[in-house]
């Protein structure tokens, strides 16, 4: 489905972003936006005709992209609506998915942008291994969720994990840990030393 809205829904812009395409972040500007979605612009790096191929190639699995725009403070998800060539230039509809809009907290007070990724792991703690599922996941740490209550302390204390979704393991730091409900475990890592996979393929998003 191809989106477009009324002029007057509308307004333009020319608002500089990061885009996580194909493995890598691109820089685009934000030609216009509305209540529902917004139109990117960025350079074309092998012509129009292989640079369109490529991003329907990356698109073949999932439609889902991650933005990052600082001017507005919104960063997350966007589904890939349409693209096209304009001279030497490539222009991406994208429509709203998941997005957050408090990006002080939710960037600007963390070094990298979390990816949301759901998939099990499981971490040892207390001597056992624990399952969790994650909740995001970034190139220096990941948040996960314990279906039980567990203390750790002090923070700081360093834990065993494995994470099947990105084939990583290796060891992390326990950042902090709530507890939101009296059986569930919210818990923050930070890598301290990866064994296996790096965490590749996600958006770093730094502020800068």
């Amino acid at each position: 489905m191809i989106l477009e809205l009324p002029r007057s829904l509308r307004k333009d812009t020319h608002l500089q972003g990061l885009l996580f395409l194909n493995g890598e972040e691109r820089d685009i500007i934000v030609k216009n936006l509305s209540i529902t979605g917004l139109l990117a612009e960025m350079d074309q790096q092998k012509g129009a005709e292989k640079d369109i191929k490529d991003i329907f190639n990356a698109l073949r699995s999932s439609t889902l992209v991650d933005i990052f725009i600082p001017p507005m403070r919104l960063a997350g998800e966007m589904e890939v609506i349409r693209a096209e060539s304009k001279k030497d230039k490539i222009l991406i509809a994208l429509e709203f998915k998941s997005v957050a809009y408090n990006v002080d907290d939710f960037v600007y007070r963390r070094n990298t942008y979390r990816q949301r990724m759901p998939g099990s792991g499981r971490i040892l703690l207390h001597g056992a291994y624990r399952p969790f599922t994650a909740k995001n996941v970034s190139v220096e740490g990941l948040m996960i969720h314990l279906s039980e209550a567990v203390t750790v302390e002090p923070l700081g204390t360093k834990a065993t994990f494995e994470f099947e979704p990105l084939e990583m393991s290796g060891e992390a730091r326990i950042i902090w840990l709530e507890h939101p409900h009296p059986n569930e475990t919210l818990m923050g890592l930070c890598y301290v030393q990866l064994k296996y996979a790096e965490p590749k393929m996600l958006p770093r998003f730094a502020n800068r």
